[in-house]
């Protein structure tokens, strides 16, 4: 049912928009693409009552189907549009004028197809007031919802093995001597098992409290009911109770529980309005009685909010291996032992199901009304097909429900992204920020640009359990991440079912789905695959592939862009592809283009300038660019270059040119063309920058320009040797500094750091810096927050007084000639962790002595 509220979503925001600025060669036919977006839009306020019903329906499904074709057609009538207008445009004075006809021909066919659009529209939505009961439809989804809350409650509820260890560590943190009232927090994606141990907890430890209650939080509460519930729990209800708001509920439940020791569980808090609420009315006294609060929740956010510290958290772990196997063991056979023949097959069920209870539970019933090989070998191939046991159709019940009232709309959409990622991979931030802005999942706003909305997204799944981060940037934001597998697997047959995107893996793709329903395609094996598929090829919008190299023989691919029509986002990962061939006529749509084949060592000119382009990611492919394509310039909407070593930029032939929206360069090789650019104000918007220095000349004069570079904020500097005069100054703006391989004297490199005054992260690497000392002097560095040192060559360093105030984190590697370190440094109030690898025996002994020690210290030899 989703699958015509995301469709036409999209045609709405980036389709239909866009063409009706564009299309002014057409006599009134910004009028018709207006009048076609207002059928459309009418139509979208009638399918958002269909999302998420789940209706069964020959006549629903008929016009949901026919509304489908129908969107497809309406984006490839735009797409045609555009591919048509940007080839006229790409055309001489002299050219425009000889292709003019034909160009007006295809114009006046596209006018004529938004009619008949239109038409086709009133048709259908003519269909769905005679055979569609929106009323039925509505209460369908209402009763679906009211069954999946209630199969959530009684899976979470069933005697899952495997919770120990956790059991004990929750209780002794609710069983403590402190006598202030706690909240303790069970944290945990959908499905782990949280009810389950707060259950076990509750039942064991209820009977040391004065009062206890229980009490479940639906995804649609009403305060006075939530608190009438844990009235009822204490005290009998009167009559005269039930009818006072929540205001006079809570001082009733404040006034009742005042002076006593109580244990109240709250199961399923996942909106922290209610925690603030609840603490704004004081409803729960906060006295010195040793009473106890224990919550479970999926949002890290309430969990945050509502435990005083980080040690009154506790997170729930995957079940392991033997936990996974015992419970579907024990859920399957009861008192019996799995027959032998059962057990390889069994074990890689469990395995499936990634840890998590619910997706144990919920196959255990299947497993068990046949438990013969064949039947088993079956259900190991389509595991998350049979996760819902009241529906044939591949479902995920459960996760259904929390995808569609926990996660906030703007969100579901890039969270069913994340399904075209492999099982176990590691995605990047910043990759994936890239890939929604090029799917126009997030854009620019009046107050932020698309890529901080992306990074604060990122944040909101890992608050929702959604997401595990794998690694942090030095800064503390998200550097690398992998979803959680039962949901990367729900993301996949939720995008397939809705037409979103479509995964093709070494097994095949999802049977229930047609090729022709998506046209985002995810390759998780051979490109061939794709490319011998000529027919689905120029409907195709999206394509990427991720597949182990030694699936492909010798034989490297030649990729042919014409093919590829529609084409907007090209992710190669590390596919073995030797030559791309591509018109800038084929390529016109493209915004995203990402190839890291070690084999490919050319591009065709016309790569450089697409102008629709927005992330241009060369930089682990073997392409020698001695000088990028002027055409480079003409580039305008491009945000982020990402380039192979020793690549230049080339001479600007229009000064009025300025790649406006650029915001990543990375990497380049400082030419004469290269601070001329810069002073020039040739890329306003710069926020990070990487330099290779193979010209120390070239890379001086390069710096000494940067202090135009308003907006930079991070700067990564290889290989040079020394610094530019005293009067060079670096922007103010700068965040985040990192130098590599530069062998420059040490205190040149404080003298010219140490005054900027925003500057949070240093990395000073790989033999960057030598000399005798490394000095700071007094109040330098004021903002640094994380300092990172590999392999300098220094032996003393000394610190003056107020100098790194901010510090939090430090990080020594491999600096065998440092021998101690400053005495201020374990003065530092905000000092949190010291880590330092292979240090020298002078600093090892120094690191050990307990005095020292005013935080945490690590020392990896």
């Amino acid at each position: 049912m989703e699958a015509i509220v995301s469709i036409i979503t999209e045609l709405l925001r980036a389709g239909i928009p866009l063409a009706a600025k564009q299309v002014q060669l057409i006599r009134g036919a910004p009028e018709r693409v207006q009048s076609l977006q207002d059928e459309l839009q009418f139509i979208e306020k009638s399918l958002n009552q269909y999302d998420g019903a789940f209706v069964k329906d020959n006549k629903v499904n008929e016009w949901l189907t026919r509304i489908y074709r129908l969107a497809l057609e309406a984006k490839d009538t735009i797409d045609t549009f555009k591919t048509e207008k940007h080839t006229q445009n790409q055309r001489t004075r002299v050219a425009r004028l000889l292709y003019a006809w034909p160009h007006g021909t295809k114009l006046r066919k596209i006018a004529l197809k938004v009619d008949m659009i239109k038409k086709k529209i009133e048709e259908i939505d003519g269909y769905r007031k005679k055979c569609c009961d929106d009323g039925q439809v509505v209460a369908k989804r209402k009763r679906n919802s009211e069954w999946l809350e209630k199969q959530r409650r009684e899976v979470e509820e069933e005697n899952v093995v495997g919770f120990g260890v956790a059991v004990e560590q929750v209780t002794n943190k609710l069983l403590t001597k402190v006598l202030k009232r706690d909240v303790i927090s069970i944290v945990g994606t959908t499905g782990s098992g949280k009810t389950t141990l707060a259950k076990r907890i509750y039942g064991s430890i209820s009977n040391q409290f004065q009062h206890h209650a229980w009490v479940f939080v639906p995804s649609k509460y009403k305060m006075k009911d939530l608190l009438l519930v844990i009235l009822s729990e204490l005290i009998p209800i009167e009559e005269e109770t039930s009818k006072l708001d929540d205001v006079k509920l809570g001082e009733k439940l404040r006034n009742f529980l005042q002076g006593k020791r109580y244990l109240i569980v709250m199961d399923g808090v996942e909106e922290t309005q209610l925690w603030e609420t609840l603490e704004k009315n004081k409803v729960f006294p906060n006295e010195k009685h040793g009473s106890r609060l224990l919550l479970t929740t999926r949002s890290k956010n309430v969990a945050s909010l509502a435990s005083s510290s980080g040690s009154r958290i506790h997170n729930i772990q995957p079940l392991d291996d033997e936990a996974r196997w015992e419970l579907l063991e024990k859920l399957v056979f009861k008192d019996e032992k799995c027959p032998q023949e059962l057990v390889k097959l069994g074990k890689q069920i469990a395995t499936k199901c990634a840890g998590l209870p619910l997706a144990i539970v919920s196959l255990s019933s299947l497993l068990a009304r046949n438990k013969t090989y064949g039947n088993w070998l079956q259900i190991i191939c389509k595991v998350t097909w049979y996760l819902n046991p009241q529906d044939s159709q591949p479902s995920f019940g459960i996760l259904d429900l929390t995808y569609d009232t926990t996660i906030p709309e703007q969100l579901k959409k890039c969270l069913l992204y994340l399904g075209v990622f492999p099982s176990g991979f590691e995605i990047h931030a910043r990759q994936i920020i890239n890939l929604w802005v090029a799917e126009g999942l997030i854009e620019d706003t009046m107050r932020s640009k698309a890529e901080e909305i992306g990074r604060r997204y990122l944040e909101e799944l890992n608050s929702l359990s959604l997401i595990e981060i794998t690694r942090k940037r030095s800064d503390g934001g998200v550097r690398t991440f992998q979803i959680h597998e039962i949901w990367r697997m729900f993301c996949v047959f939720k995008s397939e079912s809705i037409g979103f995107l479509q995964v093709h893996t070494e097994f095949g793709s999802h049977p229930f789905i047609s090729g022709q329903w998506s046209w985002r395609l995810s390759i998780h094996y051979d490109l061939r695959y794709i490319l011998s598929n000529r027919d689905y090829l120029p409907h195709l919008c999206s394509l990427l592939c991720f597949h182990n190299e030694a699936s492909l023989d010798s034989n490297r691919l030649t990729l042919q862009c014409k093919h590829f029509s529609r084409l907007k986002v090209l992710d190669l990962g590390s596919t073995c592809v030797s030559k791309v061939h591509g018109s800038r006529k084929s390529l016109s749509l493209l915004k995203y283009l990402k190839l890291n084949s070690p084999y490919l060592s050319s591009l065709p000119r016309t790569l450089f300038s697409l102008p629709n382009l927005l992330t241009l990611d060369i930089k682990n492919t073997c392409v020698i660019l001695p000088c990028l394509p002027s055409g480079i310039w003409k580039m305008q909407n491009l945000r982020h270059l990402l380039l192979p070593p020793h690549t230049t930029l080339p001479k600007c032939p229009d000064h009025q040119k300025r790649l406006w929206h650029l915001q990543t360069l990375s990497t380049i090789t400082p030419n004469e063309n290269t601070a001329a650019l810069i002073f020039g104000s040739k890329f306003p918007s710069l926020i990070k920058l990487t330099l290779n220095s193979q010209d120390m000349e070239q890379t001086k004069r390069c710096l000494e320009c940067l202090y135009k570079l308003h907006c930079l904020q991070k700067l990564k500097i290889i290989n040079l040797t020394k610094f530019p005069t005293a009067r060079t100054s670096f922007p103010a703006s700068l965040v985040k500094v990192s130098l590599v391989k530069t062998d420059l004297v040490a205190d040149d490199v404080m003298r010219m750091l140490e005054c900027l005054d925003h500057l949070q992260v240093l990395k000073l690497l790989k033999k960057s810096i030598k000399g005798p000392k490394l000095e700071m002097t007094p109040n330098s560095f004021p903002q640094l927050r994380f300092l990172f040192m590999e392999e300098i060559l220094v032996k003393t360093w000394r610190m003056g007084d107020g100098a790194m105030g901010g510090l939090e984190e430090l990080t020594i590697t491999r600096c065998h000639e440092l021998e101690s370190l400053p005495k201020q440094l374990w003065q530092l109030h905000n000092i949190r962790q010291v880590k330092v690898n292979s240090p020298s025996q002078c600093l090892r002994r120094e690191l050990e002595q307990p005095s020292v020690q005013r935080c945490e210290v690590q020392i990896h030899f």
